[in-house]
C-alpha cells in the first residue's frame, strides 16, 4: 500500500477535492484587502468574503461552497504580531481552509463530513481528537446546545468522554455586536506523546494555549440573529460556516512539533539561513552554537522572518503599498519588525527579504501564481522599503542600546545614572535632538531619568525614534520589553498629538485670529454654485456673504461668496481662479478662490463699496487655459505611467498650475532616463492625437468603477461623480478639474525633474503649453551660449565638454595627490617625535586641515608605518564643516597583549572634542566640536595608553 502524500500542497488539494465530492462549488480566495467592507483592515477570516449572504444583502449561484483562504491577523482583536516568532505556532500571514453552506445543509452533515475528513480520510486517532460543544447562556437565553453533541455521538467514533461543553467565550460565534451569529463545535488534537498523555490527560489542556493540544477546525452552526438589545431571534435560513487553520492540519498531518517545521516552510528557513553572514547559522535546525539562548534568539528570527516575508508578499500582491497610513502602514510595521531581527539577530546588513522570495514562490506559487506573475514588481517594492529603513536602522539602534543601560541603572540609583548620562556625551547629543522643549543638557538628563526611574524609555526617545529613524512604536515597545522595560506611552501620545496639531494647522487656511471670524450674510438663497464648467463670466450673480480676515502680518484681505459662480475653487491638486468681480461701476481683483466647508470663497482685494445688485463674475480666461493645458496633461501623465511602470502607480498627490504641474505617484525606485524618455514621447503623442475630451456628469460611482475609471488620491467622493475620458482606452477618471477641449490644444508637454519625496513616493515635475515652449527656448538658448565657449569645433559638443571635464578631473587628482604628498611629510614628523610606552610606540600628532576621508587614509598609512607595538592618532580640522576629526589605529599584538582599541580610544577622545565615534578594535575614528581642545585630547594619549598597560 502507496505511503500517502502529506505535502502541504497535497493536504490544500485533498481539502478541496474532498468537498467537491460532496457537491461544493469550489471558489478561489479572496484578496487579502476585504472588498467594499470599511469595517475590516485585512481579510481575518474565511468567512469574510461571504458576510453579504450571512447578512442577506447579497447570494451566490451556489448554497455549498468550499476554498482557501488568505488571511492577514494583525490588527484589532485578532492581533497575532507580538506572538509570530516567540512561539512556534502564531503567523500574522496563514490559509484559512473552509466549507460553507447557504441555507443548505446543517449541523449533522458538517459534523459527519468534518469527522470522514480527518479520521477516514487523513487517518488521525479518534483517541487524540475532542470536540467542543456551546455549554449554553443565560444572558443570551441559551440551553446547552446538546443537538451537536448527539450528533457527534451519533455521527462519529470520537470517545463521548472527549465531548467537550465550553462556555461562549469559545464556543459562540457572532460577527459584530448584532448580526448572524450561533454556537460552534471546534475539533482539537493532542499531539502529545504516549507518555505525555498518559501522564496528563489530554481534556484538561483543551483550549489552554498548550501548543500541542490545539484547535484545528471550527464548525459554526449560524441560525441566530443579535439585536440590538442583546436578544437573540432566529433567523429563516441556518448556515455553516467553517475554518480550519491550514497550516496547523499540515503540521499534524505531517507529524511535526510546529507549523514552522512544516515543507511549506523549510525552503523559507533555510534561505533566510544562507542570508545570514554567520558561519554558524547554516540552517534552522542546524546552528553551530554552544549557546542555548543565542540559538533560541536566531530561531525566533529566522521564524519572524519567513512569516513576515509571505506577509508582505501576499499583501503588495493584493495591492496594499507600505505607507504611513491605513493597510500601508501595517504592512511597511511588518516589513521593518523582519528587518530589525535580521539586523540585530541574523548580522544581515544589506537588504535581504526581498531575496526570499524565489523560495516563498517554491512553496506556494502552485497554489497562488498571482506571487510568481509579479514578482518582479515584489522585489522592487520590498528592496525599496528595506533600503530607505536600512538607511536609519542601525543608528537608531544604536541610539536606543546607548540609553538602555542608563534606564536600568537608574532603577537602582538615580543619581548614580544622572551623573554617567550627563558624561556620556553621545547619548546627551542626540536626547538634545529628542528633548525640544527643555532649555539646558542638565534639564534634559534630570527628565529622562526621572523617566527611567520607573522603568520606562522615554516618550521623548520613543517619538525621536519614530519621527527621525522610522521606528514604528509597536517596535520601540517590542525592543524596551526584550529588555525588560516599558515605554513612556502618555509622553510619546502627547508629542504625536501635538505634530498632528501642527501639520493640522498648517494645512488650514486663514492663520490669523480673526480666520474663523463671522459671516456677514448679505442675502439669503442657495449656497455657492459652481458653474464654470460651462462660462467663464457670468453676469446675474450675487453677494450671499463676506467678511474680512486679518492674517499672523496683521494684513486685512476679504472673502466674498456668491450664489452663482464661474471661479474655480482650489481642489485635486488644481489652484483656484483668479479675476475679477464687478458690481456696477466698481471692480475688485480676485486673488485667488478656496472652497471652505459648503462655500465657495473668493479672495479679493478689498470689499466692493456696495454689496446690492447683481455680480459680473469674470475668470481670468487666459490663466485658466494655461491651468488646463496643466491638468489635462497630468492625467496623460498618470495614464502613460501606468502603462509604462505598472499598475501599481497610484497618484498620491498632485499640483495644477498655470506654468507647473507637480505629479506625486507610488513607484518603489528612480524613474530612468530612458523610462522618463519614453514616458514623455508617449504623452506627446497623446497631444498629436488631438483626443477630444469626453465628459460625463452625474454617472453613478459603482457604474464608473465597473467601467473602469480611475479614482485619485485621497479625493472623497460621492453616489454620483464627474468623468473625464481622453479615449476609453488611454485615460478615463474621476475628476472634477478643468480641461482642454482635445488634447492638441495642449501643444507640447516637457518633463522637468524626477525624484523622491518619501519611501515608495515619486515625483515628477513638468510644463505644458506655452510654458514648455518658454522652456524649450530656453534650453535651446543655453545649448546655443555653450556652443559659443568653445570656437571652431572639430568634434560634437558633448564630446568637447566631456574631453573638458576629463582633464579638470585628471588636475584635480594631481592637485589632491601633491595635497597627499605634503601632508605625507607630517607623518614623519609625527612618527620621529613617537615616545614609548612601557614598550609600546605611542604616535600622535595634527596634520592640520583635511576632512575625514583623507585622515583616515593618512590615519592607515600611520598604521602601516608604525607596524608592531604601536599605537597611533591623529587629528585634523575641517573648515567647511567646522568640525575636528580624529583617526586611530592599534597594531594586532598591542591588542592581544592589552586589550587596547582603536574604539575605545577615539571614544575618548571625541568625548574629549565634544563629539563622539568609534570603529574596529584596529581603526576607528570620530568627529567633534571643539577644535581648540584638539592638541590637549592628543597630548593626552601617551598618559591613555599607560593606563591600560598591564
Amino acid at each position: 500500500m502507496s505511503t500517502p502524500d502529506r505535502s502541504a500542497s497535497a493536504i490544500r488539494q485533498q481539502f478541496l477535492d474532498f468537498f467537491a465530492e460532496k457537491d461544493h462549488a469550489i471558489v478561489p480566495s479572496a484578496s487579502i484587502v476585504p472588498g467594499g467592507d470599511s469595517t475590516l483592515l485585512f481579510t481575518n477570516a474565511g468567512m469574510n468574503q461571504f458576510k453579504d449572504v450571512f447578512l442577506g444583502t447579497g447570494s451566490r449561484d451556489y448554497t455549498r461552497a468550499a476554498d482557501t483562504q488568505k488571511c492577514l491577523r494583525v490588527s484589532g482583536k485578532h492581533n497575532d504580531l507580538d506572538e509570530v516568532g516567540h512561539d512556534t505556532y502564531h503567523h500574522t500571514f496563514f490559509e484559512m481552509l473552509g466549507n460553507w453552506s447557504f441555507g443548505d445543509y446543517f449541523k449533522r452533515e458538517a459534523i459527519r463530513w468534518a469527522w470522514e475528513l480527518l479520521v477516514d480520510e487523513w487517518g488521525l486517532e479518534p483517541e487524540r481528537l475532542y470536540a467542543t460543544v456551546h455549554e449554553g447562556d443565560d444572558a443570551l437565553g441559551l440551553e446547552a446546545d446538546e443537538e451537536a453533541a448527539a450528533l457527534w455521538t451519533e455521527e462519529t467514533t470520537i470517545p463521548e468522554a472527549h465531548i467537550l461543553y465550553e462556555p461562549s467565550k469559545e464556543n459562540f460565534w457572532m460577527m459584530g455586536d448584532t448580526g448572524p451569529c450561533g454556537p460552534c463545535s471546534e475539533v482539537h488534537v493532542d499531539i502529545r506523546s504516549e507518555e505525555e498523555r498518559a501522564r496528563v490527560d489530554g481534556k484538561t489542556l483543551v483550549n489552554k494555549d498548550h501548543p500541542q493540544v490545539i484547535e484545528i477546525w471550527n464548525l459554526v452552526f449560524i441560525q441566530y440573529d443579535a439585536q440590538p438589545d442583546g436578544s437573540l431571534e432566529t433567523l429563516d435560513d441556518q448556515h455553516i460556516d467553517t475554518g480550519m487553520g491550514f497550516e496547523r492540519i499540515a503540521a499534524v498531518l505531517q507529524g511535526k512539533p510546529s507549523t514552522y517545521d512544516i515543507d511549506l516552510f523549510q525552503p523559507l528557513l533555510q534561505a533566510a539561513a544562507d542570508a545570514s553572514p554567520h558561519e554558524a547559522v547554516r540552517g534552522y535546525d542546524d546552528i553551530a552554537l554552544d549557546d542555548s539562548e543565542e540559538i533560541k534568539r536566531i530561531r525566533i528570527a529566522l521564524r519572524v522572518i519567513v512569516d513576515h516575508i509571505r506577509a508582505i508578499a501576499f499583501a503588495i500582491t493584493d495591492g496594499v503599498t507600505p505607507g504611513n497610513v491605513g493597510r500601508g502602514y501595517v504592512i511597511r510595521r511588518i516589513l521593518r519588525r523582519a528587518v530589525r531581527y535580521g539586523y540585530q539577530t541574523l548580522g544581515l546588513r544589506e537588504p535581504f527579504l526581498h531575496a526570499l522570495l524565489p523560495a516563498l514562490i517554491e512553496a506556494m506559487g502552485d497554489a497562488f501564481p498571482e506571487l510568481d506573475e509579479k514578482q518582479s514588481y515584489l522585489q522592487k517594492v520590498i528592496r525599496s522599503e528595506e533600503e530607505s529603513f536600512l538607511e536609519t536602522l542601525g543608528t537608531g539602534l544604536d541610539f536606543f542600546a546607548g540609553l538602555v543601560p542608563h534606564v536600568h541603572q537608574a532603577q537602582g540609583d538615580a543619581q548614580a545614572a544622572l551623573t554617567s548620562l550627563q558624561e556620556d556625551a553621545k547619548a546627551m547629543n542626540l536626547l538634545t535632538n529628542a528633548y525640544v522643549d527643555h532649555d539646558d543638557r542638565t534639564a534634559i538628563a534630570e527628565a529622562f531619568i526621572a523617566t527611567a526611574q520607573k522603568g520606562a524609555l522615554a516618550g521623548e526617545v520613543a517619538f525621536l525614534l519614530h519621527d527621525t529613524y522610522g521606528f514604528p512604536i509597536d517596535l520601540t515597545q517590542l525592543m524596551a520589553r526584550e529588555e525588560g522595560l516599558s515605554v513612556d506611552m502618555e509622553g510619546y501620545e502627547r508629542l504625536m498629538q501635538r505634530q498632528k496639531e501642527r501639520a493640522r494647522a498648517a494645512s488650514q487656511f486663514g492663520t490669523g485670529p480673526d480666520a474663523d471670524g463671522d459671516w456677514h450674510i448679505v442675502s439669503d438663497g442657495p449656497r455657492s454654485e459652481f458653474v464654470g464648467y460651462d462660462a467663464l463670466s457670468i453676469s446675474d450673480a450675487q453677494v450671499r456673504a463676506v467678511r474680512t480676515v486679518t492674517d499672523e502680518d496683521a494684513d486685512a484681505t476679504a472673502q466674498i461668496e456668491l450664489d452663482r459662480t464661474p471661479f474655480y475653487s482650489e481642489s485635486g491638486g488644481q489652484v483656484g481662479d483668479t479675476g475679477t468681480l464687478t458690481l456696477g461701476d466698481d471692480s475688485v481683483r480676485v486673488l485667488d478662490t478656496q472652497r471652505m466647508g459648503d462655500r465657495i470663497v473668493h479672495m479679493v482685494n478689498r470689499l466692493p463699496e456696495s454689496l446690492d445688485g447683481h455680480v459680473q463674475a469674470r475668470v481670468d480666461a487666459t490663466r485658466r487655459q494655461h491651468i488646463k493645458k496643466h491638468h489635462t496633461a497630468t492625467h496623460l501623465l498618470h495614464a502613460v505611467l501606468r502603462r509604462t511602470l505598472g499598475e501599481h502607480v497610484q497618484q498620491k498627490g498632485s499640483l495644477v498650475a498655470p506654468d507647473r504641474l507637480r505629479f506625486d505617484f507610488s513607484h518603489f525606485e528612480a524613474v530612468t532616463d530612458d523610462e522618463l524618455r519614453a514616458i514623455e514621447v508617449q504623452i506627446n503623442q497623446a497631444v498629436q492625437r488631438n483626443i477630444p475630451k469626453q465628459e460625463e456628469r452625474g454617472v453613478p460611482m459603482e457604474e464608473a468603477m465597473e467601467r473602469g475609471a480611475t479614482a485619485l488620491f485621497d479625493e472623497k467622493y460621492g453616489d454620483e461623480v464627474r468623468v473625464i475620458t481622453f479615449d476609453p482606452d488611454f485615460s478615463m477618471e474621476l475628476c472634477g478639474g478643468t480641461h482642454v477641449d482635445a488634447t492638441g490644444e495642449i501643444g507640447i508637454v516637457r518633463l522637468l525633474s524626477e525624484g523622491s519625496v518619501a519611501s515608495g513616493i515619486r515625483r515628477i515635475e513638468a510644463v505644458a503649453g506655452d510654458a514648455a515652449v518658454d522652456f524649450v527656448e530656453q534650453e535651446l538658448d543655453a545649448l546655443d551660449r555653450a556652443r559659443r565657449q568653445f570656437q571652431g569645433l572639430q568634434r560634437p559638443l558633448a564630446s568637447e565638454i566631456a574631453a573638458l571635464k576629463a582633464e579638470r578631473d585628471a588636475l584635480r587628482e594631481q592637485v589632491q595627490d601633491l595635497q597627499r604628498a605634503q601632508l605625507a611629510q607630517h607623518l614623519d614628523r609625527i612618527i620621529a617625535e613617537a615616545t614609548e610606552v612601557n614598550g609600546i610606540t605611542v604616535a600622535t600628532g595634527t596634520i592640520g586641515e583635511a576632512d575625514m576621508d583623507l585622515l583616515q587614509d593618512l590615519g592607515q598609512q600611520l598604521r602601516d608605518r608604525l607596524g608592531a607595538g604601536a599605537v597611533g592618532a591623529l587629528g585634523s580640522t575641517d573648515p567647511e564643516s567646522e568640525k575636528v576629526y580624529v583617526v586611530a589605529s592599534v597594531a594586532d599584538d598591542v591588542i592581544a597583549a592589552h586589550d587596547i582599541k582603536a574604539g575605545d580610544l577615539v571614544g575618548d577622545l571625541g568625548r574629549q572634542l565634544g563629539g563622539g565615534g568609534g570603529g574596529r578594535p584596529t581603526f576607528a575614528s570620530a568627529g567633534g566640536r571643539h577644535a581648540d581642545k584638539l592638541t590637549d585630547a592628543l597630548d593626552g594619549v601617551a598618559d591613555w595608553v599607560r593606563g591600560r598597560v598591564t
